[in-house]
C-alpha cells in the first residue's frame, strides 16, 4: 500500500472539515424550523486548485528564506533559512589492500599510474626519449589493475631522491607530481 502525498492527505482532511463547517452554518429558515416553507439547500462542489496552493506555498517559502525581522527592542536583523543538500554515495565493491613493503626493496621514481595500457606505453616512451641513460619500467599491478611507469632502480632512497629532484627541475610541467616508491629487486 503506497503512502498518499501531502496534498492528497491535506485534501482528505480538508473536505470533511469544510462540509461540517458548511452544515453548521445553515440558518433556521433553511432547516424549516422558522417558517412553513422548507428549502432544500443545494450542494455546490468547488474544485480545489492544488497546483495554485502549491505555488503559493513555494512563493511564501522563497520569500521567507531571507527577510528582515524586528525583535522586541526594535532592532532589525536578517533571518535566513539554511538548507543542506544530501546525496547518496555508492560503496565500492573493490577492497583496498595494504601495501606490503618487500624485505630488501629497490627504490624507483614513479612518474605515472594508468588503467589504460596505451597511455602507460606512451608515458614510458616519452620518459625513455627524455631520460635515455635511466631504466624505465612499466609494471602491471594485478590487485588494482594499474600500469605503473617508473624511472630508475636504486639500492638507497637517497639516490632515488636525488634523481627525482633532477627530473623535476629539468621537466617541471611533466614530472612535478612524481614520487619515490619502492619495488622488489
Amino acid at each position: 500500500m503506497s503512502n498518499p502525498s501531502k496534498p492528497a492527505r491535506f485534501l482528505a482532511l480538508l473536505v470533511p472539515a469544510v462540509c461540517f463547517w458548511l452544515a453548521s452554518c445553515v440558518s433556521s429558515e433553511e432547516t424549516g424550523s422558522g417558517g412553513s416553507r422548507a428549502v432544500v439547500p443545494q450542494q455546490t462542489v468547488v474544485p480545489i486548485d492544488t497546483q495554485a496552493i502549491r505555488m503559493r506555498a513555494e512563493a511564501t517559502a522563497s520569500r521567507e528564506k531571507t527577510r528582515p525581522v524586528k525583535n522586541r527592542s526594535g532592532a532589525r536583523f536578517q533571518s535566513k533559512q539554511d538548507t543542506v543538500k544530501a546525496s547518496l554515495t555508492r560503496k565500492s565493491k573493490q577492497t583496498v589492500r595494504a601495501v606490503v613493503r618487500p624485505e630488501n626493496p629497490a627504490y624507483t621514481i614513479q612518474i605515472g599510474a594508468f588503467g589504460n595500457a596505451q597511455n602507460a606505453l606512451r608515458m614510458q616512451k616519452a620518459a625513455k626519449d627524455r631520460l635515455g641513460n635511466q631504466v624505465v619500467l612499466n609494471n602491471f599491478g594485478a590487485a588494482d589493475k594499474l600500469y605503473r611507469v617508473s624511472v630508475g632502480k636504486f639500492d638507497t632512497r637517497k639516490e632515488a631522491t636525488s634523481l627525482r629532484k633532477m627530473i623535476v627541475e629539468k621537466y617541471p610541467k611533466d614530472y612535478s607530481s612524481c614520487w619515490v616508491n619502492y619495488i622488489s629487486k
